[in-house]
């Protein structure tokens, strides 16, 4: 009797490493898949400027469309802190900024300085309010 329940006990022991092991394995695969970059693009689209003209007030006034600037960004979302660099082509000139994202209610929160942009199912919106207001509109490339 003995040699049976040790080959009983011996064998759900191997099960269990089994499991144990390819359950791991399934976690590794999905945390390299969950934290692959995401590539966006869209638009940030100045649709106000301060009035230079005026000095004892700031007076904003509708920004004459010369073309939406090119956006890109490059998405980390590593669960306990995303990460997010953004780049703006306007012209001859590129601006680029870094910032780290907030988890918040199935979204993830990017704010800093004079941005806020929210990242949910594959789009990116926000605005930058400062001596221009504009929109950021980004979605992940397919």
């Amino acid at each position: 009797m003995k040699p049976v329940r040790t080959a009983l006990i011996s064998g759900l022991v191997l099960v269990s490493v089994v499991s144990l092991l390819t359950g791991v394995e399934r976690n590794v695969e999905k945390t390299e898949a969950d934290s692959k970059p995401i590539k966006l693009t869209g638009i940030f689209d100045p649709y106000e400027c301060r009035d230079t003209n005026v000095t004892n007030a700031v007076v904003m006034k509708p920004q004459p469309k010369c073309g939406e600037c090119h956006a890109s960004a490059v998405l980390s979302p590593n669960a306990q802190l995303p990460r997010l660099e953004l780049t703006v082509a306007h012209g001859r000139t590129t601006n680029s900024w870094v910032f780290t994202g907030q988890p918040k209610d199935g979204q993830i929160v990017f704010e800093k300085g004079k941005f806020h942009m929210t990242y949910s199912d594959g789009c990116l919106k926000g605005a930058y309010k400062g001596k221009m207001n504009a929109r950021i509109e980004l979605k992940a490339e397919k």
